[in-house]
């Protein structure tokens, strides 16, 4: 396994509850250091919060798809009805305008 290197680096403050229940979990995970188990921590957020734009940007696609349908589906309906009730001018009897 090729690592890259790392050249940025993030620093944070904890309080002393903070620093040594993040050590103890270092320490049940079998984590080589608070640095590695933060770092994966981060990138994990990182990477959930990708996938949950990509679900969302999904989930717009769908959407559009589906209004697209619909539209489609009204344009259809409306010469049905344009069909059934004629031209505009004899709509007029049917007509809720004033």
């Amino acid at each position: 396994m090729i690592f890259a290197s790392r050249k940025r680096l993030v620093t944070f403050r904890l309080t002393l509850e903070e620093y040594d229940a993040l050590k103890g979990l270092c320490i049940s995970k079998g984590v080589r250091s608070i640095s590695e188990l933060t770092r994966e921590a981060v990138l994990k957020q990182l990477s959930a919060d990708h996938q949950s734009r990509t679900l969302v940007s999904g989930d717009l696609v769908t959407l559009i798809s589906a209004l697209e349908h619909i539209d489609d589906a009204l344009k259809i309906l409306s010469g049905r009805i344009s069909n059934v009730l004629g031209p505009t001018g004899k709509r007029s009897q049917f007509s809720t305008a004033p």
